[in-house]
């Protein structure tokens, strides 16, 4: 704000390299790639991409219907849990 009236500012980059995840343990930067992706700014990354890995059970469900057409001995992966919170962990078997 200046003078009590609110700056806008902005601009258009050539182009990105996106170097980081969208979230981290404080911000979450979603709002940035959706602005990039609206704005129609090349990246050297593919946008639609780093959008669809940013939740790892979202990539491991695709990787597992992958591996029923492929059958486990071609597409092998490692066994994973889904916990939808925090709580449901405390409460998981123990190894």
């Amino acid at each position: 704000y200046r003078n009590g009236a609110k700056v806008v500012r902005s601009f258009k980059p050539d182009f990105v390299l996106i170097r980081q995840n969208l979230r981290d343990a404080g911000e979450d930067y979603k709002n940035i790639l959706l602005a990039l992706k609206f704005g129609g700014v090349p990246s050297i990354n593919n946008i639609n991409a780093i959008y669809n890995f940013q939740d790892k059970p979202w990539v491991f469900a695709h990787m597992m219907e992958i591996q029923k057409r492929l059958g486990k001995d071609n597409f092998p992966l490692i066994e994973q849990s889904y916990f939808p919170n925090h709580k449901e962990m405390l409460s998981a078997p123990r190894y």
